[in-house]
């Protein structure tokens, strides 16, 4: 050892170049445990000793992918999407010729030959609010004085009143729904969807079967068809267009 301090002191050029390698080593160790620590916080998606929610912690907000619902459409949250929706009304076939239906198909179907965009239809089971036809049928029933319609009119009261009871009182509304992607010009994706939307509309309309583009307030109600169908139909009053929407306020705000 004293040998190699007496060789060490005799030429300091070796002691300036072992000083150098050991500040190297240094600030390369530091680098690694920087970047091992940067990889596992990535890896693992945690911040600062967080655990990583589970599915059934994460907030609604964070499923949900809706930013607002304004007028006729529905603006979503992570993908940038513009959608707007159309209920198709009732029509009962069986009343309809077969010369009558096929007139109708036709129509319809040659009105989607030049379409080549993507659009969805999809079916929804909704239950019928029955309570305005029981309350009109009672008030015919206690201003009618004869006896065979009075009768009639139980005998329908009866009827509703076991659907209402047994759950049947459900019915199918049949919606389409259209999308485009918001550009850089927010007003020209909301009126390029716009006509698509009433394109739609009048197909249906020239073939005879009614149509109508959903509002805010009935996109709400569509969407509640998803989650709570026997609550949707009664969601109606002069109250906020918001108030089927499930706010959770983040931690720690008041």
């Amino acid at each position: 050892m004293n040998s190699i301090a007496t060789y060490l002191s005799r030429n300091p050029l070796y002691i300036v170049m072992l000083a150098i390698a050991g500040i190297t080593l240094a600030v390369v160790a530091c680098l690694l445990l920087l970047g091992r620590g940067e990889t596992g916080k990535a890896s693992d998606g945690k911040e600062a000793g967080k655990p990583e929610l589970t599915p059934r912690q994460k907030k609604a907000n964070d499923i949900v992918n809706v930013r607002d619902i304004d007028e006729n459409f529905l603006y979503t949250r992570e993908d940038g999407y513009l959608i707007g929706y159309l209920r198709i009304g009732n029509l009962n076939i069986e009343l309809l010729s077969t010369e009558e239906l096929e007139i109708k198909t036709q129509r319809l179907a040659m009105s989607f030959e030049g379409d080549r965009k993507n659009f969805d239809y999809f079916t929804l089971p909704s239950q019928v609010n029955l309570d305005p036809n029981k309350d009109f049928l009672k008030r015919i029933h206690q201003e009618t004085e004869d006896i065979g319609r009075r009768k009639g009119i139980n005998l329908m009261l009866q009827e509703m009143t076991r659907l209402s009871t047994s759950g049947e009182n459900f019915e199918h509304q049949h919606f389409i729904k259209l999308w485009c992607k918001i550009g850089t010009n927010i007003k020209d994706t909301q009126n390029e969807l716009r006509v698509r939307l009433n394109e739609f509309k009048e197909r249906y309309v020239q073939a005879g079967i009614p149509c109508e583009i959903l509002k805010d307030r009935e996109i709400i109600k569509m969407c509640n068809l998803f989650s709570n169908p026997q609550q949707a139909p009664f969601t109606g009053g002069n109250i906020s267009r918001y108030e089927n929407f499930t706010i959770i306020k983040d931690r720690g705000n008041p």
